[in-house]
């Protein structure tokens, strides 16, 4: 286990000290894969792997290491891992000033009498590094206060694409690709502090949706459902909800009261053909817009459209 934390502290001085990349190539065991600090990672054999870190001969400026801690595990008998942690700096030589709290996993495998490397994980959080470029050759550009900042951008840009894209998928129904309760939810507490000149509100659901599941299958359902949201959203894009199983909203702040209902027309018309059937219930205003008022007025009207729906002789369902 001492001669783990030895291989692994040679491992880097090798690399930051003096760059002597073929020192830590013939560590390699017969296979082996790397995680870079970077993005960089890879698990294509160790002929590859020697091949991409020979990239790094002449890259590395000369460092000094301190404060190293090691700590070893000995999974099996001949199979150990070390996780370490020590503090690179820059030797004050280069005109650099570059300091980096660096993190290392390495997994050894013993082979005839002799400790091979099979697994290199190396990490530096950027929260811990600094750097102050005084300036230094021009191979040495990796490493200056640009690439950091670089570096840091692309970072921040990834979180942020992948906050967009958790934030979407947290406000999107998965079935239709509308927007979901989670949504609505925000959108009518936003509303209630808001002003608005004009808000219209339609709330739509779906006729014969339990006839269609209970005779074709809840498959057929999810499909009748998903061609309603079609509809919807082609009309009123970025404003549609589906906020139940068969149940959509639409919240509109930008037509006039006939035009909003002609939208809605339109709609239902283009449904129509579709063959579907949907009970709706509108609320609008003109000033004096309250979103939790008309949401429970346009729902009330639907369930009035509804029932009338079902109290007909040829849909009532009591006599299929």
């Amino acid at each position: 286990m001492q001669a783990i934390k030895g291989m692994t502290s040679f491992l880097l001085h090798k690399h930051y000290c003096e760059n002597d990349v073929e020192a830590i190539i013939e560590l390699f065991d017969d296979k082996l894969s790397w995680v870079g600090a970077a993005e960089h990672e890879y698990d294509v054999g160790t002929e590859k792997i020697s091949g991409i870190f020979r990239q790094f001969a002449g890259m590395v400026p000369p460092c000094n290491i301190r404060d190293e801690e090691y700590h070893v595990i000995d999974l099996s008998p001949d199979i150990y891992i070390c996780t370490g942690r020590a503090w690179i700096s820059t030797d004050p030589s280069t005109g650099i000033y570059l300091r980096v709290h660096q993190r290392i996993t390495a997994v050894f495998r013993w082979k005839d009498g002799t400790p091979r490397c099979c697994h290199i994980h190396i990490s530096n959080p950027y929260s811990e590094m600094t750097q102050e470029d005084i300036g230094f050759p021009t191979q040495m550009g990796r490493y200056t206060n640009e690439y950091l900042h670089q570096c840091i951008d692309e970072y921040k840009k990834k979180i942020k694409e992948q906050t967009e894209i958790l934030e979407r998928l947290s406000f999107e129904d998965s079935l239709t690709g509308l927007f979901n309760r989670n949504k609505f939810n925000q959108t009518m507490q936003s509303f209630a502090t808001a002003s608005f000149s004009r808000l219209g509100l339609a709330s739509i659901d779906v006729n014969g949706l339990k006839k269609i599941n209970d005779q074709m299958g809840h498959s057929a359902g999810d499909s009748l459902i998903c061609c309603t949201a079609k509809h919807i959203a082609r009309v009123f894009p970025g404003r549609s909800y589906r906020i139940g199983g068969d149940e959509f909203l639409v919240i509109d702040t930008e037509l006039d009261e006939s035009a909003f209902r002609k939208a809605l027309s339109i709609m239902r018309a283009n449904m129509a053909q579709d063959g579907i059937s949907v009970s709706v219930g509108i609320s609008w205003r003109c000033g004096c817009c309250n979103i939790k008022e008309q949401f429970d007025e346009a729902d009330r009207l639907m369930y009035r459209a509804k029932a009338e729906f079902y109290s007909s002789y040829d849909n009532d369902r009591r006599r299929s």
